[in-house]
């Protein structure tokens, strides 16, 4: 089958269909009548398993023309549904067919517009490519100490209004084929708005296939596919899209998932209206995991043990349990078995976060104890230690009368 064939029977069209706010590259140039060009795509690497498309954003301001041009020897292996139009659009997908070559290659998409032009380099990996290549670990609140040799840091941005921001972060575990924990900031505002869920199950596009879940489809073994970061802690376009990516998905117990898991999901939104921001580590327990679960493409994925939630918010005001004597913080965390046996008894899961540390053999929020002259938020190691031991009836309290 010619490419041209395959791009008109593609199926996952939707599921790539991401609308373009996380911008990855972008080319912009104006002109001194103002007139502009920009060009974006959620994402510059491909995989190699093509038959996938992605959205592509023009923001123009009069009549342009937009160009594939190949690099290399390699030609016809990608698509786009439009060439010309006038003003902005977000209505043009590219797509790639499958690279069965054993070397990678690129193609530049040109936009023009009068004296005016933006590009951006789409690279799609080789067959076979394992590579992984980490990020560089930022300064966030949120992250737990990464001491783990074998594991590797990624994040997604997102867009806020015109503000790009930090959507979430993980810390990917090759051998389990999951992320052994999802962190991001939450507020109302970074929650955002939109009609819905997008159900875009799809392939997180920063880690080759082989060491993510594949799940278009739920997972074979009798397990639901578990969001980390829950769908609707990000209603923006682009930003819910990446919550189905298979990097946030771990195989957890239908019960749980349903039941007291979307309970506290819920209490944890709450929580975070309440708070000027609410910093969220959620988390697959690996300890003593030894079961699996089969994904789309027939890979064994771990089944976590257990699953927990950090959470420690900041209140300007210090108005909220006991954040008037510890410079602005409280903190609280939850573990679950991955099993059936919880009802929505959210009180009983509750403990501190030095307990929760012990149970994991992790460092949750570091940076909280830095010295607060240092100007990255924290409050030193006294303070420090009285938010992560103590247990803030506040929480508690919340959960008794909800």
């Amino acid at each position: 089958m010619t490419f041209h064939a395959a791009y008109r029977t593609l199926k996952a069209v939707a599921a790539f269909a991401v609308a373009a706010v996380a911008v990855l590259a972008c080319g912009e140039s104006k002109d001194n009548d103002g007139q502009f060009a920009d060009l974006s795509v959620p994402y510059t690497t491909v995989e190699a398993s093509g038959a996938k498309s992605m959205k592509v954003s023009v923001q123009a301001s009069g009549a342009w023309t937009l160009d594939l041009q190949y690099k290399g020897a390699a030609e016809d292996w990608a698509g786009i549904s439009g060439t010309s139009g006038k003003g902005s659009s977000r209505s043009i997908t590219f797509s790639a067919a499958e690279n069965t070559s054993s070397s990678q290659r690129s193609c530049l998409l040109l936009l023009t517009c009068g004296n005016n032009e933006a590009s951006v380099e789409i690279v799609q990996r080789p067959k076979n490519s394992y590579n992984l290549e980490g990020e560089a670990q930022p300064r966030w609140m949120e992250l737990p100490v990464m001491t783990d040799g074998s594991n590797y840091f990624f994040h997604h941005d997102m867009k806020v209004g015109s503000k790009e921001t930090r959507n979430f972060s993980f810390y990917l575990n090759p051998s389990a084929k999951i992320s052994e924990w999802v962190a991001y900031p939450l507020n109302r505002g970074l929650i955002g708005q939109n009609s819905g869920r997008s159900n875009t199950w799809d392939v997180d596009p920063k880690v080759p296939e082989a060491y993510q879940p594949i799940i278009y489809s739920p997972f074979k073994g009798g397990y639901e596919r578990g969001h980390q970061i829950p769908s609707a802690d990000r209603y923006a376009d682009g930003a819910n899209e990446a919550t189905y990516y298979g990097t946030n998905m771990t195989p957890q117990n239908g019960t749980l998932n349903g039941e007291a898991w979307a309970t506290l999901e819920g209490y944890v939104r709450d929580w975070s209206y309440v708070m000027d921001t609410l910093y969220v580590v959620t988390g697959a327990d690996l300890n003593g995991s030894t079961k699996y679960a089969t994904d789309n493409a027939g890979k064994k994925i771990s089944v976590p043990a257990g699953y927990y939630k950090a959470l420690l918010g900041y209140k300007k005001s210090k108005n909220v349990g006991i954040t008037g004597v510890t410079g602005g913080y409280t903190a609280v965390g939850f573990y679950f078995r991955n099993s059936a046996a919880y009802d929505d008894d959210i009180p009983a899961a509750a403990m501190t976060i030095d307990e929760l540390e012990k149970k994991l053999g992790m460092d949750f929020f570091p940076l909280l104890a830095t010295p607060a002259a240092a100007g990255k938020g924290g409050v030193g190691p006294r303070l420090s230690a009285k938010v992560e031991s103590t247990m803030d009836q506040w929480w508690l309290n919340y959960l008794k009368i909800n």
